[in-house]
């Protein structure tokens, strides 16, 4: 099964690094769903490998694939209404963090760096005057937002803190770079810096899925090998 593991996820890698750039070349919402839909199914087959395999650990594995499905739903709704698009974002992210605490439970050194980069976060959206809003809830509603996605992010850079493993060095880079990837959409949407925010914004956007999406593989690989 670790054979076909491995060549089924890497079909699906080759498939979503040709859309990252066939997006980056033609845009267009076909292109774009459908790339999304690869990294969706690369974490769906890969919860099917983990259950196939018996793997013990299964609410990890679990919250990461609805992660990955609800983050391609906001991706769709966020182009039809900014408040749902965001709250299925966030409700995504969520998915993320509860699925790192079920790696490693939490502790104040989550917190400690979640609050840094949200300090960070909260403080761009509060006073960079190149951002306007369209009025002073989407700034509240963006500062949620930010809330969370920093939360995910300094839990998933902690996991790797206390444990050097692929594992965790996988979930903190795509958890960063979805992050920045989110910092060049505000930037896209409420800043006129041109067309540059938004297509940092995509080219980040399908590696940080496609490494959360990995991840359970690794996980599963990871838990194989610690028990033979």
């Amino acid at each position: 099964m670790k054979k076909q593991a491995i060549v089924v996820n890497l079909i699906f890698s080759v498939a979503l690094l040709i859309g990252t750039i066939l997006y980056q070349v033609e845009g267009g919402t076909k292109i774009h769903y459908s790339t999304s839909g690869v990294f969706v199914l690369m974490g769906l087959v890969n919860l099917f490998y983990a259950i196939r395999c018996g793997a013990r650990n299964l609410k990890f594995y679990v919250s990461m694939a609805v992660g990955l499905c609800l983050c391609m739903l906001g991706d769709i709704l966020l182009g039809k209404n900014f408040f749902a698009g965001a709250a299925t974002f966030a409700s995504g992210h969520i998915c993320y963090f509860l699925g790192y605490c079920f790696l490693k439970k939490l502790q104040k050194i989550d917190f400690a760096i979640g609050g840094v980069i949200f300090a960070a976060a909260g403080s761009f959206l509060m006073f960079y005057p190149g951002l306007t809003f369209w009025g002073t809830y989407i700034r509240w509603v963006c500062l949620a937002y930010a809330f969370i996605i920093s939360m995910m992010a300094g839990k998933a850079i902690s996991n790797f803190v206390s444990e050097k493993s692929k594992l965790c060095l996988l979930l903190a880079v795509g958890s960063c770079l979805f992050f920045f990837s989110d910092l060049m959409l505000a930037l896209n949407w409420f800043a006129n810096i041109g067309k540059i925010a938004g297509k940092l914004c995509m080219i980040t956007y399908f590696p940080a899925n496609w490494c959360l999406a990995l991840g359970l593989m690794v996980a599963m690989f990871a838990r194989a090998a610690t028990e033979k």
